[in-house]
């Protein structure tokens, strides 16, 4: 019964035997070939293919000369990173074939460590029993490790594995069977129990540890000492420089030392330890690793890329810099290697032929990124294309500076691109500081340039330009990089992608904002570009009322019709705005003789008062306190007494002015009409008594100007609830329109002459046409049909008419006069009076040269005291209030001023 089941594994180890040329454990990894490996191997077919190919070219992409099967023995001529130079004879032919297989070739598929039973002798140099056998049988057909790490000691100094991973195994199944019948020793029951728990032999000489990797089979009888917690295998390396395995838990008697790096295998057991089996002099052993003298490999292994560090990147024997060294890379070589432990990679290399296991200290490399995006961007100077990722490899192209190249994240220093050589691809590296990336998504621009705008071939000033633009030319372009554009020209009819310098262009606003504003020169020109050098398309008066949109900095975008289109035009910023300076050719105080010489009333009386006339004073309003306070012209007692004020009366303090003792303040308080004085006329004429912002300031607002209402909002927030105007924005904005009249002064005059649309007059006169006996119409001394004012209630009438405006309306014959102008003027609807009525006050005041309240005031254009609106002079103050609460219930409006500077 035992012999039968000997003699079975036997016959099992000699086929597993003849199946695997490599060591087990390169299997599991990939190539990274040696540039100078000569000599003969075998190829394999990968993925399941029975066949390999040759090709005739380094490249995936090239022609295959001839496959041969797998398992084929080829001759190695020249070796590279990827690809190895090979030769095949066809030994029925006598055809020799010369080409390139990748390097993966040379590796036999990967046999999993749990399912791998055999590691073949010719890679370790020694035939090692790896089957599931008695221990006699174990004797017969493998070493002791001492002389198993001799033969390796042997090799050739190019031909290393990891270690000799398996030549400590445990004890075999019929041990664990012999020990059942025959009641082994204490010494077997201790090998019985560590069967599973393997550290893989190394040599006395070099200490390095071969990996087992056979399936762990349980013992059948669980002897007393054994650990109730489940065990499980690992795999790891030794950490210190001799790395001990001891007889007992208690760090007693060591049983064997490995070096630094040796890889070795083993069981959990406790806490601190865990359990192996190693075999000393030709019978194995339990041991016990302290588990801080060990680190775990990585329980999942995954393929990784990367490039050389340093000057010359080793590959070692163990994963321990004191180890051997295998091979070696030139900086920025492109190494392909597995994960391992924390600090160490393992990798496979061919030596002579056969593929070796080595590790890489991961200080040595640099991974490359997992997942590789293709980006594009410009060379900063010349742009070199090396063969590796290292400025000392070889340059394989150069590009001038601002050359738009393409190519793919590689490192954190490099980038991989395929450039072509001779007709031929070839992979190369670009230095990630020897180009500046393109933006990810571009966005379309617009601008002007900024003087005449060259378009280049490439991203360089030094580059040759392909077309040029003058300055102001609107040109379209997208964002490239931080300094450059990139843009689309048309040469001799073909699209051409061409490159803007950012300084050479400024870009237009991202949104555009319409504005409303005011020629302030003359003339004042709409460009063809945004340069005053380029073509004049329309010219307006000084101070035309005209609508443009924010562009640059220094230029507004408008638009102009010529000859019935629509044509986009630009004004210069400089050329336009919100307030004009009116200078007159007369002094301040000629004005003020000149005006009082019209006995100018008021009934708003600014004059001073002494701090002990004030019960309180609460910011710019205080209360008197006491009878008959005198208000003087002066801060002195000795000064002209312009009127008295009672307990209580409240008035606006202007300004305090120290005088003496005292503090001295200037009023302003509401009084009965009477004549002004000088200082009074003086204060409301003097246009820097009124600070802009205040309602006050409104008073210079240009009436000329649209104020770009919008209809809704009126509606809503002004004309609802009053009277006949209710609804009737429209009306208003059209005539504002039709004659250049701000609309909100026209809906503020409106209310005012009609209590806010409620009047008669507002609302609709019954008139007839006036005839004297002889049924003759009969004519006003003006020369104004006249008209007879009707009952509201008269079925009979030749016209309902409307006045908005007050015009005609003198103050003994409001009525009548009003409602003679209107039937004059045919206004015959609401909206008539509205329109028809804006004309009138266009013509006779805005667009006579008074088109600010202070100018209808004031008239200081010709100091023309007889054409002023008033004889009062706070009148235009007066109206700027009902004009500011207007504009305080919009939220869209445009304000233009002119201010007036006297001599």
């Amino acid at each position: 019964m035992k012999f039968g089941k000997l003699g079975a594994v036997f016959l099992a180890i000699v086929l597993l035997l003849s199946i695997s040329p490599f060591y087990a454990k390169a299997d599991s990894n990939d190539t990274i070939v040696s540039k100078s490996d000569a000599g003969t191997a075998i190829v394999y077919g990968q993925e399941g293919s029975d066949t390999v190919d040759i090709l005739k070219e380094e490249t995936p992409e090239s022609e295959i000369l001839v496959s041969v099967p797998s398992l084929t023995k080829v001759s190695i001529e020249e070796t590279n990173s990827d690809y190895s130079k090979v030769s095949y004879t066809d030994e029925k032919t006598g055809k020799t074939w010369v080409g390139y297989i990748t390097n993966d070739s040379f590796v036999e598929p990967s046999i999993s460590r749990d399912d791998q039973n055999v590691e073949n002798s010719d890679q370790q140099g020694t035939d090692q029993d790896k089957s599931e056998d008695s221990n006699e049988a174990q004797d017969q057909q493998s070493q002791d490790t001492v002389a198993e790490n001799k033969d390796q000691s042997q090799q050739s100094d190019e031909t290393t594995t990891e270690s000799d991973k398996n030549s400590d195994q445990a004890a075999t199944e019929n041990d664990q069977k012999e020990a059942e019948d025959d009641s082994v020793s204490d010494d077997q029951k201790s090998a019985e129990e560590s069967k599973d728990s393997k550290v893989e032999n190394s040599s006395d000489s070099d200490k390095s540890v071969a990996e087992d990797k056979t399936t762990t089979v349980q013992p059948r009888i669980l002897m007393a000492r054994t650990m109730s917690v489940k065990q499980a295998t690992l795999h790891g390396i030794a950490l210190k420089d001799k790395t001990n395995v001891y007889e007992k838990t208690t760090g007693s008697k060591v049983l064997k030392s490995y070096d630094q790096g040796s890889v070795l295998k083993y069981e959990t057991y406790s806490s601190d330890w865990y359990k192996c089996v190693v075999k000393i002099n030709g019978k194995y052993q339990t041991g016990y690793i302290k588990k801080t003298d060990v680190e775990n490999e990585v329980s999942k292994q995954t393929t990784v890329h990367g490039i050389g560090l340093d000057s010359s990147t080793k590959v070692y024997s163990k994963a321990s810099t004191s180890s051997k060294t295998l091979k070696t890379y030139a900086q920025g070589s492109v190494l392909k290697y597995k994960t391992f432990t924390s600090g160490w990679y393992e990798c496979t290399v061919i030596i002579k032929g056969k593929a070796t296991t080595g590790y890489i200290n991961k200080s040595d490399v640099e991974n490359i990124v997992t997942k590789q995006e293709t980006l594009h961007g410009i060379g900063k100077g010349t742009t070199k294309i090396y063969s590796k990722a290292s400025t000392s490899s070889s340059v394989l192209k150069s590009y001038a500076q601002g050359s738009v190249l393409k190519y793919q994240t590689f490192t954190s220093g490099w980038y991989e691109c395929t450039v072509y050589i001779n007709g031929k691809k070839r992979t190369g590296y670009i230095q990630k500081s020897a180009v500046e990336n393109s933006v990810t998504k571009q966005e379309t621009l617009h601008g002007v340039g900024k003087s005449t705008t060259k378009v280049y071939s490439k991203a360089s000033t030094s580059s040759s330009a392909l077309k040029s633009y003058p300055q102001g030319s609107v040109l379209k372009y997208q964002t490239f990089t931080s300094g450059w554009y990139e843009c689309t020209v048309y040469i001799n009819g073909k699209k051409t992608t061409g490159y803007i310098n950012k300084n050479d262009v400024e870009n237009s606003v991202s949104k555009q904002e319409t504005l409303h504003g005011i020629g302030i020169k003359s003339p004042t020109n709409v460009y063809t570009y945004a340069s005053t050098s380029s073509k004049v398309l329309k010219s307006y008066k000084r101070g035309a009322s005209l609508k443009y949109k924010t562009f640059t900095s220094e230029w507004y975008e408008c638009t102009v019709i010529l000859n019935g289109k629509s044509v986009t035009g630009y004004i210069k910023k400089t050329d336009v705005g919100q307030q004009l300076s009116t200078n007159y050719g007369v002094s301040f105080n000629d004005m003020v003789d000149l005006e009082m010489t019209r006995s100018p009333d008021t009934d708003l009386m600014i004059g001073y008062l002494r701090e002990d006339a004030f019960g309180s004073i609460s910011g710019s309003t205080g209360t008197i306190k006491g009878t008959d306070w005198r208000v003087r012209s002066d801060t002195n007692t000795d000064a002209d007494v312009l009127g008295y004020l009672q307990n209580g009366a409240r008035v606006e303090i202007l300004k305090r002015i120290k005088v003496g003792n005292y503090y001295w303040y200037e009023i302003k308080c509401v009084v009965a009409s009477r004549s002004a004085y000088r200082n009074e006329v003086a204060y409301f004429l003097d246009p820097n008594n009124f600070a802009k912002g205040t309602p006050e300031y409104l008073q210079f607002l240009n009436l000329t100007s649209s104020a770009g209402l919008n209809v809704s909002e009126v509606n809503e927030n002004i004309l609802k609830g009053n009277g006949i105007f209710e609804g009737k924005a429209q009306s208003f904005i059209d005539a504002g329109k039709k004659y250049s009249v701000n609309e909100i002064y026209l809906i503020s005059h409106a209310f005012l002459e009609t209590g806010n649309g409620k009047s008669e007059l507002a609302n609709g006169i019954k008139v007839n046409i006036r005839l004297d006996s002889k049924g003759n119409v009969v004519f006003a001394d003006n020369g104004e049909k006249e008209v007879d004012v009707l009952p509201s209630n008269a079925k009979k009438y030749d016209a309902i008419v409307y006045n908005m405006y007050g015009i005609g309306a003198v103050n003994d014959d409001v009525i009548h006069g009003g409602a003679r102008e209107a039937f004059n003027r045919g206004w015959i609807t609401p909206e008539d009076a509205i329109i028809g009525g804006a004309q009138f006050v266009s013509d006779n005041y805005i667009h006579a040269g008074q088109d600010t309240l202070y100018k209808m005031r004031w008239n200081p254009d010709t100091a023309n005291i007889w054409h002023q609106y008033a004889t009062d002079i706070g009148w235009a103050v007066k109206q700027t209030y009902n004009i500011s609460n207007l504009y305080d219930s919009l939220d869209s409006y445009t304000l233009v001023y002119d201010v007036p500077v006297y001599k």
